[in-house]
């Protein structure tokens, strides 16, 4: 009984021992499967003589390797297995050989095995050829190995596009040739061509490669045999198309900001050296071997900038023939624009702007006389739905050449004003819509006025208009360009105090180009005073007109009292400081400020944001929202994916452990069960003897 115990035990030991073996190598099995491989991205085609050893190209092949990633992360640096038994090494001629790799022991690959193939040229001592080759994809070069002891300068490239003339290739920057090999550029050819390609040198000539040049970069070998070259081509110099070019990028391409009096001669330079376009001798368009590209210089005109004079001027450039080459009579060259803002140091403008990188706007400017302190501290306002909002510094900074602005802050299709402060005053407002890309229907006026702070601006005084900190008198041109650009409001300003009158009120007044039009808006004491007038006759209604005015307590309210008693009130604008009150007429206003609840307060602040509540708002709002529910589901999924992986490895460990304690509790009580019975048989023995006794 007690040997068919132990043997009873030894077979369950043994087959515990067979199970928990089984569960750990199936535990590491999973933990051992290759999910990909990396690639190697260049293998270079090589050459040897015929006779000669492989060793040298062998070191090369040998020394590449991969890596394995594995399903648990692991990294695995595989060497490349090269088989190079179908070389003959006694016979010229081109031979492909393969690579792969040999996975470790213990691990599988639920993915094929990587596979590599590379061209081997076996060559005649003396006699380089160009049968082999290999890509370079992102240099965009073909290379062709060989082995020679020629001058690689004396080496003459050649290319035939089929039923055309061979091109010396080398000779038009398209190739070039080394000892090691000859390289050729993608860019000499077009795709789906056939060509035929040889190298000429001081004893002889290699044999023809004929190829077709496909549509994936690939060369699709037809022939390679000897063969001579026929009629080259002689060298055209007359540029009959232009590459291809969005015209809009060459619209207000650069903005520069010059001083008063300042010399254009570095300006003209950098636009020559900076814009330029590509002319080709084919009809249409091609940078090829057989039509090599041109450069075509710009050539700016400056004729109508006066750099005496403070104002905006655009200059023009056009692409002309470089020396030795001429322009096709039917070709038209497209042109390009460039803005010059000329400005006195002591008054900086934000006058026009150009698109730089892939999100800012540039504002040329002059600011050479702010300290970098200063600098630091100008502020950009932008005019938005009748009102004006301070931007956050996050969206632009200056340096010495001007403003810098994200174009993030610009909605497109919406018609903005920009103007910056500084210490001592403030820009004038340039105002444009913005199109998304490029900015239209600009114009730019004046605000020579105290700013916020009440710093004093100079005066300005061109003979046809007049502009104080108080009065201004305008010529009827230029409101009837404010008018025609778009702009719903025209602003007019004096003494610290905005004024804004709808466009469809101004055009009553039915303005002619030599109208003057005359503002007075002042302080008189505590009232405010708003005078208009057309050619010195008074105009006293402006319906639909509100009045900005400083406040001096953000928790009262201000209101504006007429002639005649009537009262009215308005919103508040922190960007400015100000109260927004509507008016309907000129005239002299008492400005009181009265204390209010902190409710009305709250209902102004909500007020003050036109944009809070719109439906661009809300829908923006919406789709922020989904997506934040979006990424949360996402992100739960994936949290939810690597819950359950872990779980079910965790899930599997614990199964086996809980089938081991199960059997070796099992064995423990097969054992003990025997040896209770065997003493309890002993005892009955003992028991049945004094018994008999």
């Amino acid at each position: 009984m007690k040997k068919r115990l132990k043997g009873l035990i030894s077979v369950f030991l043994f087959l515990l021992c067979i199970f928990a073996w089984k569960s750990v190598q199936e535990v590491r099995a999973a933990e051992n499967v290759i999910r990909d491989f990396s690639r190697i991205f260049y293998i270079p085609a090589g050459a040897v003589l015929k006779g000669g050893s492989l060793q040298k190209l062998q070191e090369i092949y040998d020394g590449m390797s991969c890596i394995a990633y594995t399903e648990d992360g692991e990294e695995l640096y595989l060497d490349a297995i090269w088989d190079y038994s179908g070389i003959d090494i006694q016979t010229v001629g081109a031979y492909k050989i393969t690579g792969t790799v040999r996975l470790p022991e213990g691990y599988t690959s639920n993915v094929g095995l990587p596979e590599w193939t590379a061209w081997i040229s076996v060559q005649n001592p003396g006699q380089p050829e160009i049968q082999v080759y290999s890509r370079m994809i992102s240099a965009g070069i073909y290379y062709f190995p060989w082995i020679t002891e020629q001058n690689p300068d004396m080496m003459e490239i050649w290319l035939q596009k089929e039923g055309e003339d061979w091109v010396n290739v080398s000779e038009e920057g398209y190739g070039f040739a080394d000892t090691d090999g000859m390289y050729l550029s993608c860019q000499s050819m077009i795709a789906e061509n056939i060509y035929t390609l040889t190298v000429v040198y001081n004893e002889g000539k290699t044999r023809n490669l004929k190829y077709r040049y496909q549509s994936d970069g690939s060369l699709e070998i037809l022939s390679y045999q000897p063969g001579t070259i026929g009629g080259t081509v002689s060298k055209d110099t007359v540029i009959r198309s232009c590459e291809e070019i969005d015209e809009k990028s060459l619209q207000r391409c650069m903005v520069y900001a010059v001083r008063a009096g300042q010399s254009l001669a570095e300006v003209r330079t950098e636009l020559e050296e900076t814009f330029y376009i590509l002319g080709s001798t084919c009809e249409e368009y091609e940078d090829t071997a057989a039509h090599p590209a041109v450069i075509m210089p710009s050539v700016w005109d400056f004729s109508q900038v006066d750099v005496n004079a403070p104002g905006v001027y655009k200059v023009t450039g056009t692409f002309a023939a470089p020396e030795g080459c001429t322009v096709d009579q039917e070709l038209t060259v497209p042109e390009a624009s460039a803005y010059i803002t000329v400005q006195r140091p002591d008054q900086p403008e934000v006058q026009t702007c150009c698109v730089v990188g892939v999100d800012t706007l540039f504002f040329s400017m002059i600011l050479d006389r702010f300290t970098d302190e200063q600098l630091d501290n100008l502020q950009v306002y932008l005019q938005e739905n009748k009102g004006d909002k301070e931007i956050s510094k996050s969206n632009f900074y200056f340096d010495r050449k001007g403003l810098y602005l994200k174009k993030s802050v610009l909605k497109a299709g919406w018609e903005y004003g920009i103007y910056v402060t500084y210490p001592g005053g403030s820009t004038g407002v340039y105002t444009f819509v913005y199109g998304g890309e490029l900015i239209f229907n600009e114009h730019w006026y004046k605000r020579n006025y105290a700013d916020r702070d009440g710093k004093e601006l100079p005066d300005i005084d061109n003979e046809t208009e007049r502009v104080t900190d108080t009065s201004a008198i305008l010529v009827g041109n230029r409101l009837l360009d404010l008018m025609k650009n778009g702009v719903k409001l025209i602003p007019f300003e004096g003494d610290g105090v905005l004024v804004r009158v709808p466009v469809e009120v101004v055009k009553d007044w039915n303005i002619k180009a030599e109208d003057q039009i005359e503002t007075d808006i002042s302080w008189v004491g505590s009232d405010v005073s708003v005078k208009i007038s057309k050619n010195g006759e008074a105009v006293t209604d402006i319906p639909g007109a509100t009045v900005e005015i400083p406040y001096a307590n953000r928790d009262s309210q201000t209101m504006l009292t007429d002639e005649e008693g009537n009262s009215y009130t308005g919103s508040v604008n922190d960007a400015q400081n100000a109260v927004v009150i509507p008016i309907d007429k000129t005239g002299d206003y008492t400005v009181e400020e009265q204390p209010q609840n902190q409710t009305e307060n709250d209902g102004n602040i909500e007020e003050d944001d036109p944009e809070g509540d719109s439906p661009e708002n809300a829908e923006d709002s919406g789709e922020e929202k989904l997506s934040e529910q979006v990424e949360e589901l996402l992100s739960e999924n994936v949290k939810n994916q690597k819950a359950n992986s872990d779980e079910n490895l965790n899930s599997q460990h614990k199964k086996t452990a809980s089938i081991v304690i199960i059997i070796v509790i099992l064995l423990i009580l097969l054992w003990n069960i025997p040896m209770r019975r065997g003493k309890k048989l002993r005892k009955g023995e003992r028991g049945e003897g004094e018994q008999s006794k």
